[in-house]
């Protein structure tokens, strides 16, 4: 099974982040926060991977 960077070998359960409600796009966060509305599922990945650079940033960085 393929792990995250830094994570030893581990199964871990990983469920769709992405939701679909009333028509608009929303992700979750690991912490369970909802983001979004977005208009459309491609806009909802684009703000999710720039989420996660930014989280990285912060957590590399010691800045918050």
């Amino acid at each position: 099974m393929d792990v995250r960077k830094g994570e030893a070998e581990r199964h871990w359960f990983r469920s769709d982040r992405f939701e679909l409600v009333n028509g608009q796009w929303f992700f979750q966060t690991r912490e369970g926060v909802l983001e979004g509305p977005f208009d459309n599922i491609r806009e909802a990945q684009m703000e999710l991977l720039l989420y996660l650079r930014h989280s990285e940033d912060v957590l590399y960085s010691g800045t918050g």
